[in-house]
């Protein structure tokens, strides 16, 4: 059963700018209005993890764009995997402000970090299931899309959950480090390596050697 693909799309868009905009209460208000200054900087902790995620649920949703322009249609069982990955981004500002809170006081860091990294695996294998549902057997796939490419794209989405997850073996070890690392992936998927291969690929496929003119007769005549 085929669904609206521009409904889909409307409702993942305000989900991720629901997340996104959700963030700022992650940071607390200020205490110490005495010394305002000091209590500010001792929250830096939580805007740092209020930027990575910020970081984060941006370039998903700019991902999320890309890769269902590359569907030609969604249909039931898209939708629920697309649930499944709208849940995990709406759930990222309470890890966000646990993880900020536990920064801050320095108490708690490493559970608090192995909560985010959790959530973020989850969310890695929910957007790998999406895309592994809609691209076997080119089910939901555009024509246009190249073969060479869906394979790859199968390969990065599976990498991708195995990186998240030992990702979050880190925060077992330094909860500095493993937001570090969330930002560095958040700049690797900026990237977007999906569409910038998918489209590189469909530009070589398109590009059709165009046959010489032939050559008419000689417009030259003598008397």
């Amino acid at each position: 059963m085929t669904m609206n693909k521009g409904r889909v799309e409307a409702f993942s868009d305000a989900v991720f700018a629901f997340a996104i905009t959700l963030l700022v209460v992650t940071i607390s208000q200020p205490d110490d209005y005495r010394h305002l200054l000091h209590d500010l900087s001792s929250r830096w902790p939580s805007l740092a993890a209020y930027a990575v995620t910020f970081a984060i649920i941006g370039i998903m949703w700019l991902n999320h764009h890309s890769v269902f322009a590359h569907f030609a249609k969604v249909d039931r069982g898209l939708v629920f995997f697309n649930l499944a990955l709208l849940m995990t981004v709406a759930f990222l500002p309470y890890p966000t402000g646990v993880l900020g809170e536990a920064l801050a006081r320095g108490e708690g860091e490493r559970t608090a970090a192995v909560v985010y990294g959790i959530t973020m695996t989850a969310n890695a294998l929910a957007w790998t299931g999406l895309w592994l549902y809609s691209s076997y057997h080119r089910r939901l796939l555009s024509s246009s899309f190249p073969e060479s490419e869906r394979r790859t794209a199968s390969v990065l989405f599976n990498a991708g959950a195995l990186v998240y997850a030992a990702a979050t073996g880190l925060a077992f070890i330094n909860a500095y480090a493993f937001l570090a690392v969330q930002g560095a992936l958040a700049v690797y998927y900026a990237l977007d390596p999906l569409s910038w291969r998918a489209g590189r690929g469909q530009h070589d496929d398109d590009q059709v050697e165009e046959p010489a003119p032939e050559e008419g007769p000689s417009q030259n005549k003598t008397g």
